[in-house]
């Protein structure tokens, strides 16, 4: 196990909206506790964790409310916790403003959206003043699936197919409007290792440039380029079946250890399961597995470096190489 385990995919929620499940034990009510996620940390061996709130409200007023409440975390655990301001992209106004005062006041480590809001998915053309001001400053974005609309799909809960499917198709979104080609400084992290992403790129890639609406003329190069780009995180995608589509499109360092502990579909005993998927993987080496706890660090250097781990950044970057 590495000596220092990031996860780079966790989650919280202000006090007052609850109560859900107990992480572990499945129609036990539960509210989000600081010291339930460090106990979880400690227990799996990690040492801090890379938190949002990635709850699907629409009211602004409540989505500002969370993020202050992420940064009260942080100066409250400094050592165990960094956070994501979640942005409020009904208003894409208020969504750049949102960025510009979690640099400023509450030292967010990098920024959080769901892939739709509204049925409005990500490639949309009023998004692009977000984009820019998140290319600007060359930030670090985590894009989590939203299940809105889609609650049930079959008779069954829409986490189960729905949640991995819309990732990929705000992603897809994205990628033919041309997002990736025009904003090339921010770094994007994917939950779920991507969800369908990485197993319809083969698809996306041969039948995407050529048989498809492609107004941007957006090349088969280009989609490999930002699918090589992309960073995966294991949360719930612990085992072969999302790892090895995620290694034909990548290399090993973009993907992060990811528990999600804390979401509305997870219970402890499938974090576990899928960190030890993670940490028994085949296909990767042992030092390729250890390196997964950290790969996160280099897209947060200020996390890093305020936890205590900045000086393996440089370490971790030359093992990527």
């Amino acid at each position: 196990m590495a000596s220092a385990w990031i996860d780079g995919h966790g989650h919280f929620i202000p006090p007052g909206r609850g109560p859900r499940h107990s992480p572990g034990t499945e129609g036990e009510n539960w509210i989000f506790s600081p010291e339930t996620s460090i106990a979880y940390m400690d227990r799996t061996g990690v040492t801090a964790q890379i938190v949002s709130d990635c709850s699907q409200l629409s009211d602004i007023e409540r989505i500002v409310a969370s993020n202050t409440y992420g940064a009260a975390l942080v100066e409250a655990y400094p050592k165990r916790f960094g956070f994501l301001v979640q942005l409020p992209m009904t208003d894409p106004a208020r969504a750049v403003a949102e960025i510009r005062r979690g640099v400023e006041e509450l030292g967010a480590e990098g920024f959080a959206v769901l892939s739709h809001r509204d049925g409005i998915y990500l490639g949309d053309p009023r998004y692009e003043p977000v984009w820019s001001e998140l290319d600007r400053i060359e930030a670090t974005l985590f894009i989590h699936p939203s299940t809105r609309g889609y609650e049930t799909t079959l008779g069954r809960n829409g986490g189960l197919i729905e949640a991995p499917f819309d990732t990929a198709r705000t992603v897809v979104d994205m990628l033919f409007a041309g997002v990736f080609r025009r904003y090339q400084r921010i770094k994007i992290i994917l939950a779920h290792c991507g969800g369908a992403l990485p197993a319809l790129s083969g698809r996306l890639l041969s039948f995407g440039p050529r048989r498809t609406a492609n107004p941007n003329k957006i090349t088969e190069a280009e989609m490999r380029d930002a699918l090589a780009r992309f960073y995966y995180d294991t949360g719930l995608a612990g085992t072969a079946h999302s790892l090895d589509p995620v290694l034909a499109v990548t290399t090993p360092d973009h993907i992060l250890y990811g528990a999600d502990f804390g979401g509305p579909c997870t219970f402890t005993e499938i974090c576990d399961s899928h960190l030890e998927a993670v940490r028994s993987h085949p296909r990767l080496t042992a030092a390729q597995r250890e390196a997964l706890g950290t790969n996160v660090l280099p897209l947060f250097p200020k996390f890093a470096e305020r936890i205590g781990l900045a000086r393996d950044n440089a370490k971790i970057a030359a093992a990527a190489e």
